[in-house]
């Protein structure tokens, strides 16, 4: 069988990561969350922090360096969901003081706070389950009325006072015991997460088993795949045992990854995701983009580069083609960076209207292979393509890279957490390779003391064979690894 769409996960340095490839070609990115990111439909124990009547509004500390924002018509009115109090003010429904279970709808960015709601769902691959909202709402795209009519048969007695389901589309072909056997794990996963916030003292995230694996899981095998290859046996077994009751259908492309090579090495994720954070793009005909992030947008400018042709109609044929390029290649830029809001696309000036037109159905066709709503706006008198694009988490910069201290934080570099984690996993490999005992690395000041902190307060296994030397002259996201041998040989170099 010929793998077209495939998802690869891994467990490697302690955290989980997993990639969407389409013919080989890295499409989405994904990495499990450190503790002081918010990703959205994480649940959260909040502690109301300040309500604002005037903007009908509350502010929620989660535990994280940033408060929360509520919005009013997020919230639960306190004696139920009827219209009598539909109209309460936000001062009427929560206090300052008071603990609330939030989950959050809309993920944060670095001058925004993550947005709430105490409206909770609970999402599985034929049924979001809502364990504090009544009624049931279906698909409008299951057309079928005898269909639909089978579905609420089905639920409908399942449900227990308080509770609501919204049937997804997917559920049309599922069978009665799929759907029962479905609706009894949300059920189980939202008591497990009621459970581990009661017995939480303060503020922060409600942690469930796997509950981001399985979020990454649903979202990615709904787009239909060939195969999942999952790298480190207890990772393959929490697949596993998700696809079994949200996917038991696909459970036959499923495998378990063996290789010696690390498995995003073998599919050349790891090089991608690092070509994924230049500011350039090389296009095959010779020409380039240059994506530019400013507070307000994104800026995304396409260069003819290597094109040095004559003028006339030679010129407009070469910049057509190098436009309708680059319209591909920015479509995929966009989903694969999770860049959001405005973005404004300089193509390079063609004269022809129908060139004109042509570059935007293209670019408009090939935008619908995201399953992120977008809208092109359409192209202004200076040739300037107008769009936008759903925000619906942090892009790919904001989650792996960090404003640079240097420079003022005009430029940045990669992340503590991300470097660490990079670090870790080279030298594992290199050490796996050749059966090492020991390695000797120089390290910049900000990693070398990180690395010194989480010896010791997480003590961490894979550092105690680690030598380091300060090297303050290296940049932030730079490190060196000088020797990698037997400990003996490393602990000489390490005292010379």
């Amino acid at each position: 069988m010929t793998v077209v769409r495939q998802i690869a996960i891994s467990g490697t340095g302690g955290r989980v990561r997993a990639a969407l490839l389409e013919k080989g070609r890295l499409r989405e990115w994904r990495t499990e969350h450190e503790s002081s990111e918010v990703m959205a439909g994480e649940i959260f124990l909040g502690r109301v922090a300040d309500v604002k009547p005037g903007i009908q509004s509350a502010f929620v500390d989660i535990g994280t360096d940033k408060n929360a924002y509520l919005y009013v018509d997020d919230t639960l009115p306190r004696d139920g969901a009827g219209a009598q109090t539909s109209k309460q003010a936000i001062n009427e429904r929560i206090h300052v003081g008071e603990k609330i279970l939030v989950q959050v709808s809309k993920e944060g960015s670095e001058l925004k706070a993550p947005k709430l709601t105490m409206r909770i769902s609970v999402q599985g691959r034929f049924l979001v389950f809502l364990p504090k909202e009544e009624g049931i709402s279906i698909s409008r795209k299951i057309s079928d009325r005898e269909k639909r009519q089978n579905l609420e048969q089905t639920l409908v007695p399942l449900l227990e006072k308080g509770e609501g389901i919204i049937i997804r589309t997917e559920a049309a072909e599922a069978d009665a015991r799929q759907l029962i056997d479905e609706l009894d794990y949300l059920r189980e996963s939202w008591q497990e997460t009621q459970q581990q916030a009661a017995g939480m003292k303060g503020p922060g995230r409600v942690s469930r088993t796997g509950a981001w694996l399985e979020s990454v899981l649903r979202e990615f095998l709904s787009r239909g795949v060939d195969e999942v290859i999952v790298e480190h046996a207890a990772i393959h077994q929490q697949v596993k045992a998700f696809m079994t009751v949200f996917a038991s259908d696909r459970l036959q492309v499923l495998r378990w990854y063996q290789g010696k090579q690390p498995i995003f090495e073998q599919l050349g994720v790891e090089a991608a995701v690092e070509r994924t954070l230049q500011r350039q793009v090389f296009l095959k005909s010779g020409g380039h983009l240059v994506i530019d992030r400013t507070e307000a947008m994104t800026v995304i400018d396409v260069n003819t580069g290597s094109f040095t042709g004559g003028g006339g109609q030679q010129r407009e044929q070469a910049v057509t083609a190098t436009n309708l390029e680059a319209a591909e290649e920015i479509a995929h830029q966009l989903r694969l960076r999770d860049i959001g809001g405005i973005i404004l696309i300089d193509f390079i000036d063609m004269k022809e209207q129908a060139n004109k037109e042509k570059l935007l159905s293209v670019f408009k066709r090939e935008l619908t292979r995201d399953d992120v709503p977008t809208t092109v706006l359409g192209m202004t008198a200076l040739g300037l393509v107008e769009m936008t694009r759903k925000r619906v988490r942090p892009s790919l910069s904001e989650r792996m890279t960090e404003p640079c201290v240097a420079c003022g934080g005009h430029g940045r570099v990669w992340s503590t957490d991300e470097i660490y984690h990079r670090l870790q996993n080279e030298i594992a490999a290199l050490k796996s390779r050749q059966d090492a005992e020991a390695v000797l690395v120089q390290l910049p000041t900000r990693l070398y003391h990180s690395l010194t902190e989480r010896k010791e307060h997480e003590g961490c296994e894979w550092i105690e064979s680690v030598y380091k030397l300060h090297d303050p002259w290296l940049r932030p996201d730079e490190y060196r690894i000088v020797y990698v041998g037997n400990d003996t040989e490393a602990k000489r170099l390490y005292e010379r």
